[in-house]
């Protein structure tokens, strides 16, 4: 489970230029992130890992 929480956490704090020719585009990627945060840690709830789930929801960084 570990493993996978580690694989989530890479895909979150993927690092985008900053400089974007399109800011919308990065816009969408911001939403992607927080979607999939947002379902990852409801389902590590479900599976009673919350300790896990608090832990990807204080050390997410983007």
């Amino acid at each position: 489970m570990k493993k996978e929480l580690k694989m989530f956490k890479r895909v979150l704090s993927l690092d985008y230029p900053s400089q974007s020719e399109r800011e919308e585009e990065d816009e969408g990627q911001r939403k992607v992130k927080e979607g999939l945060l947002k379902i990852t840690l409801n389902v590590l709830k479900k599976m009673n890992q919350t300790d896990l789930a608090n832990t990807l929801q204080t050390s997410k960084s983007y």
